[in-house]
């Protein structure tokens, strides 16, 4: 006992031992045995385990936890040194009785959702299904999303996933993915710039972000690093294949973007076309102003014809390349960005957001010639520049707002102007907005309208709203008119939701038909077309039984002419 105790004092620091302090040694040093045996796990540990170390305060304990709670678990035994109070002499006291084994499994976010909708009467087939389940745990993001459209065979005819590890600034994605970078002229995960704008898409970049879309011809399939260095950059490698149209000749000629594989048709035109693209961003900031360079290459097989000639097509390979800036001040963002593309053609667009006194101004500006042509980005079959200027007042009184677009085609000498006016003002229980609306050319009117929203809450929990709209559509020898009325309740009482509407229409054709926002299950967006004469509605309920579960249903039905179409779809939404 005597030579163990010994042996167990040179191991360990005698400081233990240096108190006035009664203990039972022998059991002190039994506890040491075991601990050097079974050293504690610093990424899993508790408070009862961590105090077991006789070298460890209640102060160094609770550190511990509340450094695993800030920034995560330790990498090695040496991370202690982070914590103020540990220095490396303090490390090789307690090494022989702590370790660091692998970080945990812990989720930290799971998200499902299922979906399916059906016409009514049920029709072989004719069922839609979607799923979309995300997983993140630690520095990791786990995705998959499947789309299965009404009258195709299999439940996974689209199916798409990826992972993406974020550490620090670093972030790296393998699989599935998409990219937020730039203003959207030669890399753009929504679309681009190109008949309206969404300032918001404009400005804000997100980098790499998880592919959980149904957009069968967007994103990218392979593998995309963005870090930092001395600058911030992105590079990244894609490559799968594409639903598009191949001529005769063996060239491609268009990308088919539904995404939808019902008839023989769209059949063949599945995965024809291979693409693949190697490319980089680069961004350096100073002071208030971003400067960037984003260039890829495209590569298609079979190539493509190019959209303004039959002979000079743009081949397998090509490079794209784009310079952009941005600028941010208190009351100020400015943005551009130029691009060349195939045969030097050059285009970009330009803008800014910021407010002055009592005025919030947006405007934008773009040029694209003929031929300019982006697979990811924009494409123009004509010499194409516009605008868009939008300014808001805002007052106690009411809110006043004045958008001004402008849309040509150069080698058609035609000019195409727009002019939208808002009006919204809120007064006790009443909401009320009014937006008129006139797109006219050099010579003519093209199109006129106004929209009426009324909304009159008389309870917290419930609320009836009133939508109006007139279209005018001048054809050279009649005025076409199309009107839309619908009456909306909504009740939301805790975690329960209800909306129904019923609504009619007329149009006195096709070009007079009106689209009208409905809401629909999560993560769908839904403008209803209405044209000839009919009417139409939908019962909509949401119901969050439990914290973590949300289930939500929807029937909606329209009539036009003798026409009748129903569909009910249900929607399952999991998230821990």
């Amino acid at each position: 006992m005597i030579i163990f105790f010994l042996l167990s004092i040179l191991y360990i620091d005698a400081d233990i031992f240096e108190t006035d302090e009664g203990r039972d040694y022998e059991i002190l040093l039994r506890d040491l045995e075991i601990l050097r045996d079974n050293p504690v796990n610093l990424n899993s540990a508790s408070f009862d385990e961590l105090i077991r170390i006789p070298y460890f305060s209640m102060t160094d304990c609770m550190k511990i936890i509340d450094y695993r709670k800030k920034y995560g678990y330790f990498d090695s035994a040496r991370d202690l040194l982070k914590i103020p109070g540990f220095d490396h002499f303090y490390l090789e006291q307690i090494r022989p009785f702590i370790t660091v084994k692998s970080k945990p499994f812990k989720i930290d976010k799971l998200t499902t959702r299922l979906r399916a909708k059906t016409v009514i009467p049920a029709q072989s087939g004719s069922t839609e299904y979607f799923t979309k389940s995300q997983c993140i745990f630690g520095e990791y993001n786990v995705y998959f999303v499947n789309e299965r459209d009404p009258y195709e065979n299999s439940l996974f005819d689209y199916w798409a996933s990826g992972i993406i590890h974020k550490d620090d600034h670093r972030i790296f994605a393998f699989g599935k993915y998409n990219l937020d970078i730039g203003s959207g002229v030669i890399l753009s995960p929504l679309g681009s710039f190109f008949s309206t704008a969404d300032f918001r898409i404009l400005v804000k970049e997100r980098g790499i972000l998880p592919f959980t879309s149904v957009l069968e011809n967007s994103g990218f399939f392979g593998a995309a690093l963005s870090d930092s260095l001395f600058m911030h950059f992105t590079i990244f490698y894609s490559n799968q294949n594409l639903d598009g149209r191949v001529d005769s000749s063996g060239y491609g000629r268009s990308f088919d973007v539904s995404g939808e594989h019902t008839d023989s048709a769209s059949l063949d035109r599945k995965d024809r076309i291979n693409e693949e693209i190697l490319g980089y961003d680069l961004q350096y900031r100073f002071s208030d102003v971003l400067i960037a360079n984003r260039t890829y290459l495209c590569s298609y097989n079979p190539a493509f014809i190019c959209s303004d000639s039959i002979t000079d097509f743009y081949g397998e390979t090509f490079w794209i390349t784009s310079i952009g800036m941005k600028y941010y001040s208190d009351a100020l963002v400015l943005f551009s960005e130029v691009a060349r593309t195939y045969k030097d053609r050059i285009g970009g667009l330009f803008g800014c957001i910021g407010f002055v006194p009592h005025f919030d101004i947006e405007l934008a500006g773009k040029y694209f010639p003929a031929g300019f042509y982006s697979p990811k980005g924009v494409e123009a079959n004509d010499n194409y520049y516009g605008g868009v200027l939008n300014i808001t007042n805002h007052s106690r009184y009411l809110d006043f707002g004045i958008a001004l677009t402008l849309d040509s085609k150069l080698d058609e000498d035609t000019v195409k102007y727009g002019l939208r006016v808002n009006v919204e003002k809120s007064l006790g229980v009443l909401h009320a907005k009014f937006q008129a609306r006139c797109k006219y050319t050099s010579q003519t009117i093209d199109l006129s309208g106004s929209r009426v929203f009324i909304r009159l809450k008389p309870m917290k929990h419930l609320f009836f709203d009133l939508r109006l709209e007139e279209k005018y559509v001048f054809e050279p020898d009649t005025i076409e008119k199309g009107i839309f009325g619908g009456l909306e309740i909504g009740i939301e009482i805790g975690k329960v939701r209800l909306r129904a509407r019923y609504g009619l229409f007329k149009t006195d054709s096709y070009a007079s038909r009106l689209f009208v926002y409905e809401v629909d299950l999560p993560g769908i967006v839904t403008n209803r077309m209405l044209y000839y004469q009919g009417n139409c509605g939908f019962l909509y309920l949401s119901f969050k039984p439990i914290d973590f579960l949300k289930l939500t249903g929807k029937y909606s039905m329209i009539k036009r002419d003798t026409l009748r179409q129903q569909q009910v779809g249900a929607q399952l939404d999991f998230r821990l």
